[in-house]
């Protein structure tokens, strides 16, 4: 359904080679180096004039009135392969760690691999449903939460005719438990009485936050364009079978699933969200439980293993 029928993307040929066989440390081609400048040395073209300033209006417009939407889908008309490649294009321009840009888009609208991803997913969704369906008490406490699994459950039922699918992923996986152990052994002293910092969550947070801040602003540039999409996980339970059945690169992590159309309605309105204010702490959050000894104790530690300056 999309309008430019060519070949999926994991097929076509980098610098003469396939996508699915390029070594996670090849750079793509046109991609531009992390300093923003292109290839060829010349000046960015999409910079902003200097003084430039967004409509505030529109920017909170923008925010408030992006929506996860499912049922609002349109499955009958066809999307503008230009359009999501602008906003692929525009998804980029996101930070992520180290400005290593090792993200990776792989964009289905073939309708026999929408119907892998499909399958795939509804076998996810069936072991989720039996424990977590709509007699289990999430669903029935509100008339919200039974609309959001009244949602999902039509997703499941037309993920097949969704005109694409994006699958976001990041080259490289994430650590393993015992990577993280190694590294927490450079941090081990004997001066914390048993506590032991911990960088499990440094790391975790920095390969997924490398990526996440791009999928918003994917689906912020849908939503400017009339494209509607939200964020699902649930076929990663199968994202082995998936990647071999599909030809991903086994060193590609996929995040999670975006289905891509056009909204039967664009008029949108903000989510009831519980106010920030409610939600937000200046300074003092809690009663403090240690004092200032395992700090000190820290920074002590670490000087004394700092190596010697020349």
């Amino acid at each position: 359904m999309i309008e430019h029928d060519e070949k999926p993307i994991a097929e076509r040929a980098v610098n003469g080679q396939p996508v699915s066989e390029q070594p996670a440390n090849e750079q793509p081609a046109n991609e531009q180096p992390a300093n923003g400048q292109p290839a060829d040395g010349q000046p960015a073209d999409d910079v902003m004039p200097a003084g430039f300033t967004p409509d505030p209006d529109t920017v909170s417009w923008l925010l408030t009135t992006t929506r996860s939407v499912r049922r609002g889908l349109d499955l009958e008309r066809p999307v503008d392969r230009a359009a999501v490649e602008e906003c692929l294009q525009l998804a980029v321009h996101a930070p992520n760690a180290e400005a290593q840009q090792n993200w990776r888009w792989y964009v289905i609208t073939d309708p026999h691999r929408r119907r892998v991803i499909a399958d795939y997913y509804r076998i996810a969704w069936t072991v989720h449903n039996r424990d977590h369906g709509p007699k289990h008490s999430r669903w029935r406490d509100s008339r919200r939460s039974r609309r959001t699994h009244e949602s999902a459950q039509w997703l499941v039922d037309h993920l097949a005719e969704v005109p694409v699918l994006v699958i976001p992923c990041v080259l490289g996986r994430p650590v393993t438990a015992q990577e993280v152990q190694a590294l927490e052994g450079m941090f081990r002293t004997d001066d914390f009485g048993g506590r032991q910092p911990r960088v499990g969550l440094t790391l975790d947070s920095t390969f997924y936050g490398s990526i996440f801040p791009a999928i918003w602003s994917f689906q912020l540039a849908l939503r400017s364009r009339g494209l509607g999409s939200t964020i699902t996980t649930l076929h990663l339970a199968f994202h082995e079978f998936v990647a071999d059945e599909l030809g991903i690169p086994r060193q590609a992590t996929q995040i999670a699933l975006l289905p891509v159309a056009h909204t039967k309605r664009t008029d949108f309105r903000p989510a009831g969200r519980i106010p920030a204010r409610s939600l937000s702490y200046w300074n003092e959050w809690g009663r403090p439980r240690i004092d200032s000894s395992y700090r000190e104790a820290l920074v002590a530690a670490m000087e004394n293993r700092a190596p010697t300056p020349g």
